[in-house]
C-alpha cells in the first residue's frame, strides 16, 4: 500500500506557534475572570489611585477582577469552547465574594485576600470537564484554585518596601456578589487583552451588605 506524501512538513516552533507551508500559525491567549463590581470595586479603585499617588506607581488599567482560567487555544476553536463556557456557567449559582485584608506575593505585588477562596476555587473546578477543549500544542490550561484580587503589580523594590508596613496594618474587608464571568482574548503579545463575551451566573435577586475599607 502506498503512503501519501505531503509537500510540506509541520514544524512546531515553540509552544504557541507552528509553521506549515511557509506560513506561521499562532494560538491566541485567553483569560476567564470574575469581575468585582459595584461599590466595592469603586472603593478598591479609589485606593489604587491613592496608592499610585503616594508611591509613584501607575495604577493598574485593568478591571478589578479575579483570574479563574488562563489558556492558549486556536482561534478556530473559539466558537466551540465559548459555547461550553456558557453552558457550564449557566448552571453555576452567583456567589458572594468576601475580601479580608491585603496580602503580598514574591513578584513584589500586593493583593487582596479572599476569605472564602474555597468557594471561588469550586467555581473554577466546575470548568475542569472542559480541559481537553482548552489544550493546544504543548500548553495546558491553568485552572487557578488559589485565587486573589490583584491590587498593585510588579512594584519596584523601594515601592514595595515602603508600602509593606502600611498595607500590613491597613484593614480591608469587603463583600460583593459575583454575578457573571468575563472572557478576555489577546490577539498578539503586542496588544492588551480585550473583552470578547460575558457569561451570566444563576441569580435569585440576592442582596448583600457592601463592606469597605476601614
Amino acid at each position: 500500500m502506498k503512503t501519501a506524501k505531503y509537500p510540506y512538513r509541520m514544524v512546531l516552533e515553540d509552544e504557541h506557534k507552528l509553521e506549515y507551508a511557509g506560513q506561521q500559525w499562532h494560538t491566541k491567549e485567553y483569560l476567564l475572570t470574575a469581575p468585582v463590581q459595584g461599590p466595592l470595586a469603586e472603593r478598591i479603585q479609589e485606593e489604587r489611585l491613592r496608592f499610585g499617588q503616594v508611591y509613584r506607581h501607575l495604577a493598574l488599567a485593568t478591571d478589578i477582577q479575579i483570574w479563574l482560567i488562563h489558556f492558549w487555544q486556536w482561534e478556530t476553536q473559539e466558537k466551540r469552547f465559548v459555547a461550553y463556557f456558557r453552558a457550564i456557567a449557566a448552571q453555576q449559582a452567583a456567589l458572594v465574594l468576601e475580601l479580608d485584608g491585603f496580602g503580598f506575593i514574591p513578584s513584589h505585588s500586593i493583593i487582596l485576600n479572599i476569605r472564602n477562596k474555597s468557594t471561588v476555587a469550586d467555581l473554577v473546578k466546575s470548568f475542569r470537564p472542559m480541559q481537553k477543549w482548552l489544550k493546544s500544542l504543548a500548553t495546558k490550561p491553568h485552572f487557578i484554585t488559589d485565587p486573589y484580587v490583584l491590587f498593585a503589580s510588579r512594584l519596584k523594590a523601594w515601592q514595595y518596601e515602603k508600602a509593606l508596613p502600611e498595607y500590613q496594618q491597613k484593614s480591608c474587608t469587603g463583600r460583593c456578589l459575583l454575578q457573571e464571568l468575563w472572557l478576555w482574548k489577546k490577539d498578539s503579545q503586542a496588544k492588551a487583552f480585550r473583552l470578547i463575551t460575558r457569561f451570566p451566573l444563576q441569580t435569585a435577586g440576592e442582596k448583600i451588605a457592601q463592606g469597605l475599607f476601614d
